[in-house]
């Protein structure tokens, strides 16, 4: 697999690969989603997040300027991507209708997992989507699941959605749902804060990982280095310096939400 390009692998992301243009940019746009933590999320003036933070790091090093805005919501950033107002997207499903304005750097910048999480005390044991379908479930507002779990959950499961990322977790513990449902990264330090470790376990079930890719527009007026940026994004993956980046962006995320919570009026 490795012996394969990265161009070969642009062109199984992207169907076809785009137009060659002389002039190597000297300065991009980029937006990201704004409610994804800690990959991206936004404060309506800038996207943050590991994502952003990984691109902008690797696009630096290229020489090339990053202006970081903020568009609004993920619908939003997609349609300006395809039309060239935003030039990069650091963190966007791979969406093949997309593919005549957007193509796809390879590899993904992250691979979004989830777990359910369940008391210790409980007789409820989940290892299929099937063992959800009597029980009561919670999950943050902002969580995004394939479009198979998603459409099996609206046919099938109860799943309240909480504002407060903890607070799933707090209702859990007291008995209000018979199981809570997070993104991997988020859930492990949601537990551990809480101290609720020996109190909750997670289940062996599987419900949707899926691949976030750096999307790049096609309508772009210049040309990007993306052999040299899929190879240091590689090599920040490998080394382990990217998890650190995304760990690190998880407790800036906390520290914003937390911000905005004492900061709005009640």
């Amino acid at each position: 697999m490795r012996k394969i390009t990265v161009f070969v692998f642009l062109a199984l992301l992207s169907g076809q690969l785009p137009a060659k243009v002389s002039d190597v940019c000297k300065e991009v746009v980029l937006t990201g989603h704004p409610d994804l933590p800690p990959v991206s999320w936004g404060d309506y003036q800038n996207t943050h997040g590991a994502a952003s933070d990984l691109v902008t790091e690797i696009l630096e090093e290229e020489g090339i300027n990053v202006i970081n805005d903020f568009f609004g919501g993920a619908n939003r950033v997609t349609y300006k991507l395809r039309q060239g107002i935003i030039q990069i997207n650091p963190a966007m499903p791979y969406q093949q209708n997309h593919l005549n304005d957007i193509y796809y750097i390879y590899p993904p910048i992250y691979t979004q997992s989830y777990m359910v999480v369940t008391r210790r005390d409980q007789e409820h044991k989940i290892s299929d989507w099937s063992d959800m379908i009597d029980l009561k479930g919670v999950a943050p507002r902002n969580v995004r699941f394939s479009k198979a779990f998603s459409q099996y959950a609206a046919d099938n499961l109860l799943i309240v959605k909480t504002f407060n990322a903890q607070q799933g977790l707090k209702m859990l513990s007291v008995g209000r749902v018979d199981y809570a449902v997070y993104p991997q990264i988020q859930g492990d330090l949601f537990v551990s804060l809480l101290d609720l470790e020996g109190k909750l376990e997670k289940m062996p079930v599987e419900l949707s990982n899926f691949d976030l890719y750096v999307a790049i527009s096609k309508e772009m007026g210049c040309s990007l280095p993306v052999n040299s940026i899929s190879k240091k994004l590689t090599e920040r993956q490998e080394s382990g310096y990217a998890d650190k980046v995304f760990n690190d962006s998880l407790y800036k995320w906390m520290g914003f939400s937390l911000e905005k919570r004492n900061t709005s009026p009640n």
